[in-house]
């Protein structure tokens, strides 16, 4: 009889060593999920960021343009009222 309970004994313990590695196992897969998912958000803002920066780097590309012509023009002695479109067209 003792030698039936010690092979209960010991197919318990293989059952709780199996346990024990199941569950480090599922310990790592969700520490990898946790990073997947912190990756996606971390990704996902950076895109919005670029987003953002890529309107306001336009936004500053126009207006060094607006400024650049303003200065041109200034440069060489003209003003809005003499580029009319009567005068860039010839008429009188």
């Amino acid at each position: 009889m003792s030698v039936e309970i010690e092979a209960r004994i010991a197919r318990l313990e293989e059952r709780q060593g199996a346990l024990e590695r199941d569950v480090k196992e599922i310990k790592i897969q969700l520490n990898d999920t946790a990073k997947k998912s912190d990756f996606e958000r971390l990704e996902r803002t950076i895109t919005e960021w670029q987003s953002g920066q890529t309107n306001r780097m336009w936004k500053l590309i126009f207006i060094l343009i607006a400024v650049f012509t303003a200065i041109t023009l200034a440069a060489v002695g003209l003003s809005v009222t003499d580029v009319s479109l009567p005068n860039v067209l010839g008429g009188h």
